[in-house]
């Protein structure tokens, strides 16, 4: 395996959070017997923006008026709370807020009015809606912070062009966290830049699919805001098909397969050349138990998009697709391939491991364990079953990956 320097250093990006008190929303209808609706409400707000905001450090209240000594050793920055009442036969009127905790100042608010019957769907919109602005107020908090860190604001297409050629280089922490700056930077100069936006989660994506690159809160992190990041530059521009290309591969990190399958379909109908596209299409489909017909595609990527940087990726997919096939010889082939053009690379790394040992090439697997160790000492427990195993149900895909997961391990390699 080619030989690699450095050790795994802090995520320098995605360090902040937000302090967020949940009060439930008061009942003005009159009926007591609706207060099993609000309290369902509060409940299913709570739930929701603790799977999707690990970047929030969350608080029930009960009730919107917060005395500061109430709440011994926490601070709570914003507030999220609301009312109910009658808009009238059979119709609900919700308002819902979120302020300043010092203020009380309205930093956003909203009024839906809807029939009894859509209220369980309309409840789901309008939680999915707060979420999205507590992002948006997390992504305000890490702009500030990373703008300060640098120093004195830059230009827009200054801050867009340093993202890009510095992202543009090889698939390594230090790079993809410097083009996170710079995209976070662009946004401080204009937030509803879509080139920034993009660009921004493409890097969430990033540390994600290389969990051994920080700790796993700033992955999971990186997870959320990455996924309504890329979904609000979705909103300002439906027709920015690198955007489809990115939630999809975010949503398929996250497991959500079908999801991901979607969003690839969508940028392909609008750019059949679309390289990252074609590529990651494939390699989503590895988790829904077909990388047996996965290489074309992945041959496909290769001819559509001549880059070291991109090769290196696409060499990687089809190798574990090739792995878990069972053709070993032809995985090895591929994944020494992307090593080459980037020998820093942890999941060719690993599954080279892999592949050398379910070959029978002890002695290699063995010394190339030992140098993902000396890569990456700080590498989180249970990154391998998060982003390869729990991701996907598959029947098929599962049979495929037990065996793979259970070789790493007996390497050490308790990931």
């Amino acid at each position: 395996m080619p030989k690699s320097d450095g050790t795994a250093l802090p995520w320098r990006c995605l360090m902040s959070n937000i302090p967020i008190g949940v009060a439930p929303l008061r009942n003005l209808m009159g009926d007591l017997d609706d207060q099993d609706f609000l309290d369902a409400f509060t409940s299913e707000l709570f739930a929701d923006l603790t799977c999707r905001g690990h970047g929030f450090e969350l608080k029930r209240l009960a009730g919107e008026r917060v005395d500061p000594a109430s709440l011994p050793g926490a601070s709570i920055r914003y507030i999220v709370a609301g009312s109910a009442q009658c808009g009238g036969p059979g119709i609900l009127r919700v308002n819902v807020r979120i302020t300043d905790a010092a203020t009380s100042e309205y930093l956003w608010a909203r009024r839906y009015e809807f029939g009894v019957e859509e209220a369980v769907r309309v409840q789901s919109k309008i939680i999915r809606r707060i979420s999205r602005e507590l992002h948006i107020l997390l992504l305000h908090q890490e702009i500030a912070r990373a703008v300060g860190e640098s120093g004195a604001g830059l230009e827009l297409d200054e801050c867009l062009s340093t993202a890009a050629t510095v992202h543009g280089g090889e698939l390594r922490p230090e790079l993809t966290a410097e083009a996170q700056r710079w995209y976070l930077a662009a946004l401080d100069d204009d937030p509803r830049n879509v080139e920034a936006l993009v660009g921004l989660a493409r890097t969430c994506q990033e540390l994600v699919s290389n969990p051994w690159w920080g700790d796993p809160a700033a992955a999971a992190v990186a997870s959320d805001l990455g996924r309504e990041v890329v979904s609000l530059a979705l909103d300002l521009a439906p027709g920015a098909v690198e955007a489809h290309c990115v939630q999809g591969m975010l949503h398929s990190a996250a497991g959500k397969l079908d999801e991901a399958a979607r969003a690839f379909e969508q940028a392909l109908a609008m750019d059949q050349g679309l390289a990252i596209a074609h590529g990651f299409a494939a390699y989503n489909s590895v988790f829904l138990g077909n990388a047996g017909n996965t290489l074309p595609a992945i041959e496909r990527a290769m001819r559509l998009d001549q880059a070291d940087r991109r090769h290196s990726i696409w060499f990687f997919f089809g190798g574990f697709a090739e792995l878990l096939a069972g053709r070993t010889e032809a995985s090895i082939s591929l994944l020494w391939k992307s090593l080459e053009r980037n020998r820093s690379y942890g999941s060719a790394q690993l599954f080279l491991i892999a592949a050398l040992s379910l070959s029978g090439r002890y002695r290699e697997a063995a010394e190339a364990a030992q140098l993902f160790h000396q890569q990456y000492p700080d590498c989180p427990a249970g990154a391998l079953e998060q982003l390869w195993l729990s991701r996907s149900s598959s029947a098929t895909y599962r049979a495929q990956i037990l065996p793979v997961f259970d070789t790493i391990r007996d390497l050490g390699l308790g990931i």
